[in-house]
């Protein structure tokens, strides 16, 4: 019966370790293809490119900064890591927009306190303060948007990029962000899928020792 538990378990495990291996390919292939890509849309932007202009390491300057930083966790607990890729630019809008929007009751309430102060006690002015605020929040709303911009590497090479410099773009952050991190995640976990069954078959082999010891014994002390 335990001998049975332990052929299940290790059946389990290789089940486990095939649709891993199957999902590795799959990645790999997927990975290949977008790597293609990039290359491809990157020759034909050369290929189209002004004369004496050409993309790629000539043109990096101080500039340059990461804009994606990779993550391991260990959620399993299991000593299998998994990776994942942030976007620094993404973290960064959100830490403005929740800077630049505060509690929107506290909002109000001092809105409405200075719009009954300011009738009771000065006359109106031209502009509202609800046209002053919405003039705060666009500015606010440009300032983020010359940020985001003025970190993407595109700007690099002058404000009008080609359109295959920028599909050739898409398809590295769909490689860095989504395939890479998932495709070394799942070489860590059949790896450590690789070492489960190992100590399984060890420990099969073990019992079934032990099992025919005992079987012996048996026969031996029946022969007396």
């Amino acid at each position: 019966m335990e001998q049975q538990q332990q052929q299940e378990h290790i059946d389990a495990l290789l089940e486990r370790y095939l649709s891993l291996l199957d999902e590795y390919t799959r990645l790999r292939q997927d990975l290949s293809k977008l790597q293609s890509g990039v290359y491809q849309n990157i020759a034909r932007a050369n290929f189209t490119a002004e004369r004496g202009m050409r993309y790629g390491r000539d043109h990096y300057d101080e500039r340059m900064r990461a804009t994606r930083v990779l993550r391991i966790d260990d959620e399993a607990g299991q000593g299998v890591p998994k990776f994942t890729v942030r976007n620094l630019m993404e973290c960064a809008e959100g830490d403005e927009k929740s800077q630049s929007h505060p509690e929107e009751g506290a909002t109000d309430t001092t809105t409405t306190t200075t719009q009954s102060s300011k009738s009771e006690d000065t006359p109106e002015t031209d502009q509202k303060p609800e046209d002053r605020n919405q003039d705060g929040a666009e500015q606010g709303r440009e300032k983020s948007k010359m940020k985001k911009t003025s970190r993407d590497p595109l700007r690099w090479y002058g404000l009008l990029a080609p359109p295959s410099l920028r599909t050739a773009q898409t398809l590295s952050v769909q490689a860095v962000e989504q395939v890479i991190p998932r495709l070394v995640t799942v070489n860590a976990e059949m790896e450590h899928v690789e070492i489960e069954i190992r100590r399984a078959r060890k420990k099969r082999a073990k019992a079934a020792a032990v099992a025919d010891k005992e079987a012996l014994g048996m026969e031996a002390v029946e022969a007396r």
